[in-house]
């Protein structure tokens, strides 16, 4: 599949090191590389795409993304507090 195409990873908990994420397409351990989009328990939840195609394996429709990022505070985070 390769790191330009949509595709799921998991998360494992690794004692000591808690939560890792863990992209066996790719051989990523950790989230360098990684864009989420969606989050869910059930993959058919997260699907950014879906349909059907016919045609040729050599084809390629291609596909386009574009990632905005917003910065959303955190409760509990103290990021932005002033110091009294």
């Amino acid at each position: 599949i390769g790191g330009g195409s949509t595709h799921a990873w998991c998360q494992v908990y690794l004692p000591g090191a808690g939560w890792v994420e863990f992209d066996p397409t790719n051989g990523i351990i950790g989230n360098r590389d990684l864009i989420r989009v969606a989050v869910a328990r059930d993959p058919n939840q997260a699907i950014p795409l879906s349909g059907t195609y016919a045609g040729s394996p050599d084809d390629d429709l291609g596909m386009k993304v574009q990632v905005n990022v917003i910065c959303e505070a955190v409760a509990g985070d103290s990021m932005g507090a002033s110091a009294s």
